[in-house]
């Protein structure tokens, strides 16, 4: 029998005995239900359907580099990741990781996100 919580939509993967009314998700600790809603006890067939959800937009160091060209900041290397203002330095991966101490480097996620919701 298969069981699918009705909470977060995980499989219940575990022995069921044949007595049991009630089953604990291992995933989020709701309780499903064990029981048929069929009178004769016959099994519930459950069609599991996967959507993909592709990002709009992939990160690209270059154009994140004519980003912040275009918002007056040109302290950026694109070829090595790194981004100065002052005497603060973040590197930023090709990924669009940031990597740096706390004042600079929120401010870049900040830069990412904008750049990626643009």
């Amino acid at each position: 029998m298969s069981l699918r919580c009705q909470n977060c939509g995980a499989f219940f993967k575990g022995s069921v005995s044949p007595y049991q009314k009630f089953v604990k998700c291992q995933h989020c600790g709701s309780v499903i239900s064990v029981l048929s809603d069929s009178p004769d006890g016959a099994v519930k067939r459950v069609v599991f359907t996967e959507t993909i959800v592709e990002p709009r937009k992939v990160f690209s160091i270059e154009e994140f580099a004519a980003f912040l060209n275009k918002r007056g900041i040109k302290a950026f290397d694109p070829v090595s990741g790194i981004l100065k203002l002052g005497s603060q330095e973040v590197c930023i991966s090709a990924e669009g990781a940031v990597a740096g101490p706390e004042p600079l480097k929120l401010r870049a996620e900040r830069w990412v996100q904008n750049f990626m919701s643009s």
